[in-house]
């Protein structure tokens, strides 16, 4: 691949648009063998397949690099962002430059795992814009995914690359983040239970949770997890949207949803993807319920806020 840009002094965000197999590695090897040559911390995360096929095909130079599954660290989307934010700490701090691939967008990934994808995508340049610099490349496997994922890829990096070279993305987004955090959600696909929720309710709603999750037939483990994520965000509701909120419960192929919404509004759209510092006041249970639960979608404008968790079947 020829570099037609010169590098920026900080964060700098491609998106790798390639087909297939061959594709992939012709163009994600030469960008982890520079990083290598320049002795940059290189970290790759990846589905466990595509974590193999590189690993192969670097032979030796495979044990400089960092892999990370993807499906394991990004399952929720909302995680990555943490995860690179402590990956970038560490190498600063030690000293070096780091230099990225990060695949969230991977084929196989649910519908509303992908909506998430593009939030996030938009989120890392809000996320890291201004701090140390470092390197990113997002592969897309334009073959077999949708190809409104594809090509929403140039909406959400403000470089794209190809066999080609790499280019300046005339298409991408710069005020995207904040609009997407905005939007609404989709309306459920099935009837819906609804109820109100108020100071004294949050043990109540714990439950109520809990007994529509069973009810649904998730195992006890996950009736354990929504049954933390409803009292943290019932009382987030109480808290900090307004003193009471709604919960609505449904199903959808595949998945059992629970759904939070006051009338308080996030004016920060990273809140819950970075952990909290111990001096930081607030954020510390939509934090917990990203790490804990398998979908989290969070949306939040001056209509209110809403917190959907699907949890899958």
């Amino acid at each position: 691949m020829t570099s037609t840009l010169e590098p920026v002094a900080g964060f700098e965000h491609e998106a790798l648009l390639y087909r297939g197999d061959d594709g992939f590695l012709a163009g994600l090897l030469p960008f982890v063998r520079e990083g290598l040559e320049r002795d940059e911390a290189v970290v790759v995360a990846e589905p466990r397949l595509r974590l193999e096929q590189l690993r192969d095909a670097l032979g030796d130079d495979a044990s400089s690099v960092e892999f990370l599954d993807m499906a394991e660290i990004g399952g929720n989307p909302a995680r990555i962002i943490g995860v690179w934010a402590r990956t970038l700490q560490e190498h600063t701090d030690a000293g070096r430059r780091l230099r990225g691939v990060g695949e969230p967008a991977f084929v196989g990934r649910r519908e509303a795992e992908l909506v998430e994808c593009r939030l996030h995508e938009l989120l890392l340049n809000h996320a890291f814009d201004g701090g140390p610099a470092w390197r990113l490349l997002c592969p897309y496997d334009e073959q077999h995914l949708p190809r409104a994922v594809s090509r929403g890829a140039l909406h959400t990096h403000p470089v794209t690359a190809t066999a080609a070279g790499r280019r300046v993305s005339a298409d991408y987004l710069a005020d995207g983040a904040l609009d997407a955090f905005a939007a609404p959600l989709p309306p459920p696909t099935d009837a819906v239970l609804r109820g109100i929720y108020g100071p004294a309710d949050v043990p109540a709603t714990r439950h109520t949770v809990a007994q529509y999750a069973r009810t649904v037939g998730l195992p006890e483990d996950k009736v354990e997890v929504l049954e933390l994520a409803a009292s943290e965000l019932a009382t987030n509701s109480i808290r900090h949207g307004g003193g009471t909120g709604t919960v609505a419960m449904w199903v959808e192929p595949g998945a059992a949803v629970v759904e939070f919404s006051d009338s308080g509004q996030l004016t920060d759209p990273l809140t819950g993807r970075l952990m909290p510092s111990l001096e930081q006041e607030g954020g510390r249970g939509l934090y917990l319920v990203n790490q804990l639960c398998d979908l989290v979608q969070l949306r939040s404008s001056d209509l209110g806020t809403t917190v959907r968790i699907l949890t899958w079947m």
